[in-house]
């Protein structure tokens, strides 16, 4: 994918969020049934206290589903949005045996890792988040660098967005000449969605499924140790997947 239209989608994706971030925050409030069944997995398996990584947190609403989980410790949540991370600090401050601390961070950028202060982590966490950035050798990056951040036997866990396996996202696809691109500018599995929650957005997606995970977390020397999917409609609609060092 051409640098110019890798920006072009991540400044979509920076408005999408922007325009929809009070409207986001309303529509996510409950915990989904896949970051419950998450919580519980890595309650079992994290050290007690433990140190949480969350990767492109939004609202915060994980941190929230590890506390009712039981899990003890420190959790730091890092996202590009300023409204999100504001909503996310007063919807965590109270948290039973949770340390909840955010702080901005542009996962485009390289630099976001110095954000993540208290590295290593035994647990990094990044759901619903990598299939809005655009171009494997990205995707790869950021997969590589929340790698970097684990403390030796720490668990990488991600969730993707399996739209393609429901026909009510495949009919509302928009064409790529919404955004002045083609489909030659984009690789397969690319789409744009609209948002029609309170306010119109387009935002840029990828889908992810578990053939690519898998490849992207065996180029940083990761494989995957549990997997499953829940949520939506059809109760399938995000894969999640958690994933250790291969030693």
């Amino acid at each position: 994918m051409r640098s110019e239209v890798q920006q072009q989608l991540l400044e979509l994706n920076r408005r999408f969020y922007a325009t929809v971030a009070e409207e986001f925050d309303r529509t996510r409030q409950g915990i989904p049934e896949g970051m419950r069944r998450l919580a519980h997995l890595l309650s079992e398996r994290l050290p007690s206290p433990a140190r949480v990584l969350d990767v492109g947190c939004g609202n915060g609403r994980f941190a929230r589903a590890l506390a009712e989980a039981g899990v003890v410790g420190r959790y730091t949540g890092l996202d590009a949005d300023q409204r999100l991370l504001a909503l996310a600090m007063e919807q965590t401050c109270r948290l039973e045996g949770l340390s909840c601390r955010f702080a901005p961070a542009d996962l485009a950028q390289p630099e976001w890792v110095k954000a993540a202060t208290e590295a290593p982590y035994d647990a990094v966490v990044s759901l619903a988040v990598l299939h809005h950035f655009p171009g494997r050798a990205l995707r790869q990056r950021l997969v590589q660098e929340m790698a970097s951040l684990l403390a030796p036997r720490g668990l990488l866990t991600l969730s993707t967005w399996q739209f393609l396996s429901a026909s009510r996202f495949l009919e509302r696809t928009l064409p790529w000449s919404e955004v002045g691109l083609s489909e030659a500018d984009v690789e397969p599995g690319d789409a744009l969605l609209p948002w029609n929650q309170g306010v119109h957005a387009v935002r840029y997606v990828h889908h992810l499924d578990l053939t690519e995970l898998e490849e992207l977390l065996a180029a940083c020397g990761l494989h995957i140790i549990e997997r499953f999917r829940a949520d939506g409609k059809e109760g399938n609609l995000n894969l999640f997947v958690v994933a250790q060092r291969n030693d």
